[in-house]
């Protein structure tokens, strides 16, 4: 591990800042009593209405069991619908209920204003601050592709 005194920091900082940052939407999702999995699925569906259990596994990237019990728990909490196209659970088209959709609009609602006092306590520092959040973004997506390049050929130099 590199002890650098400037990248210790920097570590500091950037867990400090999403803690902090990232407080508001653990607490929503506390009093919301709906789990990071299953939000995951509202959010999915507000983006891609009418899409089914295996579209929803495949692009969540977790089994189709696992995304069909997801499904079942917010369709019994009322915050999902279950179309009636097909007899096939896995090819009923999915979409938020209107008490799904509040949720949702509720959880950013809360995001929104939260994010603009932010904003405004940061003031002239603002757009310098944007920049670098922008910077981190990409260079933490960069890095994020590098590693699944990594793994996927160590997975492919494994024997079968």
């Amino acid at each position: 591990m590199n002890d650098d005194p400037l990248r210790f920091r920097f570590r500091q900082a950037f867990w400090r800042a999403f803690r902090e940052a990232d407080s508001i939407r653990l607490r929503q999702w506390e009093r919301s009593h709906v789990t990071l999995p299953q939000l995951r699925v509202l959010y999915h569906l507000r983006r891609r209405p009418d899409s089914t259990t295996g579209e929803l596994a495949r692009r969540l990237g977790i089994t189709v069991s696992t995304t069909s019990g997801l499904v079942i728990k917010l369709v019994d909490r009322g915050l999902v619908v279950r179309g009636t196209l097909a007899d096939d659970r896995r090819q009923a088209p999915l979409r938020l209920s209107d008490d799904g959709a509040a949720l949702l609009g509720e959880l950013s609602d809360d995001a929104r204003t939260f994010l603009e006092d932010v904003a405004d306590r940061l003031g002239g520092d603002l757009e310098a601050v944007i920049q670098a959040l922008e910077l981190l973004a990409e260079a933490a997506s960069s890095s994020d592709r590098d590693a699944g390049r990594e793994a996927a050929a160590v997975a492919r130099e494994q024997p079968v």
